[in-house]
């Protein structure tokens, strides 16, 4: 399910609305407005979650799965502050999970973050841009995925929450369940292995790594929704 052509007319401003103000409304039976929420943060996590797991389909699961346990403890969550800290912890708890008792975990690395490699899905360039610059720069986004992914398992979400998602040292500490001095150091050291790698190159990409197109979007919102439906027919 997602919004109907008349609940996104009639619903028009609820863009403006805080996360809280969202919450509350879905709290008092406005489910519609649950995709507002999941649009808000569905490509932070998706990247928190690609960047623990290194699979796109894995961290695409997950997603849904955070959405969908998001939704059963939605009465759980006090605000009005700190809906996105809340969401991302649940995110990466699952993406932590899920690598710790996958068949390809490997014990001798850290249990915090492991992973394996994965697809990494084409980013779509701007129409704006020449075939030629187009070109260079999904090479170039391609490598620096590359590079990411080659980031000892310890140092990888941290780069991502950080560098990729901007979140703050406050929030990352609470999304992996770290300390902020451990996140600092942890983001330190991973820039300083992909500047060694990456040179001078770093900065034109990092912002565009694990694109999430329109489309994996969508298709999130609809698998949660059809969950959601499920769970109700349940009560």
């Amino acid at each position: 399910m997602t919004l109907r052509t008349e609940e996104r007319h009639t619903r028009s401003d609820s863009g403006a609305l805080t996360d809280f103000e969202l919450v509350e409304r879905v709290r008092g039976g406005e489910l519609a407005l649950y995709e507002l929420i999941m649009r808000r943060y569905n490509q932070r996590l998706f990247r928190i979650a690609r960047g623990i797991l290194k699979n796109d389909g894995e961290a695409e699961d997950m997603v849904q799965e955070a959405w969908i346990r998001a939704y059963r403890h939605l009465g759980e969550f006090q605000g009005p502050q700190g809906f996105g800290s809340w969401l991302c912890r649940i995110a990466a708890n699952l993406a932590l999970m899920r690598a710790r008792r996958s068949d390809w975990v490997r014990p001798h690395l850290p249990a915090e973050v492991l992973g394996r490699p994965g697809e990494v899905t084409p980013m779509h360039s701007h129409s704006s841009t020449s075939p030629e610059d187009a070109a260079w720069n999904s090479q170039l986004r391609g490598f620096m995925e590359d590079a990411i992914d080659s980031l000892p398992d310890l140092y990888r979400s941290c780069f991502v929450m950080r560098e990729v998602e901007q979140m703050s040292i406050r929030e990352t500490a609470e999304a992996l369940g770290i300390k902020p001095a451990a996140v600092k150091s942890r983001a330190f050291r991973a820039r300083r292995l992909l500047q060694a790698r990456l040179n001078r190159q770093t900065g034109q990409a990092v912002s565009e790594v694990f694109g999430f197109a329109g489309e994996r979007c969508d298709r999130i919102v609809k698998e949660v929704f059809r969950n959601i439906e499920n769970l109700q027919q349940e009560k």
